[in-house]
């Protein structure tokens, strides 16, 4: 996912300029890549970046001391950056065995839920009871490149009959233009609470809608760059994150972008 399995999709920088035992002796720098994500990241009226993962950095930063900037950067690239050091933390991150080669991860601080998404009112075209279904059905199946999914996922991109209807796009914009110009028939994202916010902002509301079937998501980490962030830093984030939920601001934070 985001991952984010994603629009999404993005990536938090952090970075020690300089090495020191004390927190005062050291600057850290919190750069987070940002592109259009829902609720989670996006670009208000003010032209400054916004968001829940956006607000979740910035109070990070201001606990550990640090500056937070958000240079806009897909999710791809992003994921790039992260791999070689140039940038530190990303934001709404599923854990993976391939990721776990350049990348720490936090405890997770989010929990999201996967989903289908069609044209209005086609829903009862395709009998769909899980993923593996959507061979059958020949649904043509519209997904973000560098994004994951969950293990059942990969698995069937294995199938070549499978892997045949999946088709890549860069961003959450991208698929529902496909999706309503009849290019594929509907489209998997990794947090249906970002499609919310994304089909409003692009006026699809009423010209898309979310499958029935259950799709179970995954757990959301902070992802930190082995090559620029140290153990002690992650460790810091870490009782950061825990404080956060412990008094609430965590929970504030959500309740000020998601509404209820």
């Amino acid at each position: 996912m985001r991952n984010r399995a994603g629009f999404l999709a993005i990536a938090a920088g952090v970075i020690m300029a300089a090495s020191a035992t004390g927190r005062g002796e050291a600057t850290c720098t919190l750069r987070t890549a940002i592109e259009p994500y829902g609720v989670y990241m996006f670009i208000g009226a003010d032209g400054k970046a916004a968001g829940v993962d956006v607000d979740l950095v910035q109070a990070i930063a201001d606990e550990l001391g640090c500056v937070a900037s958000f240079p806009k950067m897909p999710w791809a690239r992003a994921l790039l950056e992260l791999e070689h050091g140039r940038l530190d933390v990303g934001t709404s991150a599923s854990r993976t065995p391939e990721r776990e080669r350049f990348a720490h991860f936090s405890a997770p601080y989010r929990q999201a839920q996967m989903g289908i998404y069609v044209r209005k009112g086609e829903t009862g075209r395709y009998a769909l009871d899980g993923l593996s279904g959507i061979t059958d059905a020949g649904l043509r199946l519209g997904v973000m490149r560098d994004f994951y999914y969950g293990p059942e996922f990969e698995a069937l991109m294995v199938d070549p009959a499978f892997a045949r209807l999946v088709n890549t796009a860069v961003d959450y914009e991208m698929n529902i233009r496909k999706l309503l110009r009849g290019r594929i028939d509907g489209f998997l994202v990794d947090d249906i609470g970002v499609m919310v916010g994304a089909l409003a902002a692009y006026g699809a509301e009423d010209q898309v809608e979310q499958h029935p079937v259950f799709l179970a998501g995954d757990e959301f980490h902070l992802i930190l760059s082995r090559k620029s962030v140290s153990d002690s830093l992650v460790a810091e984030v870490n009782e950061v994150l825990a404080r956060m939920e412990a008094d609430g601001r965590l929970r504030h934070i959500m309740d000020k972008y998601i509404k209820k």
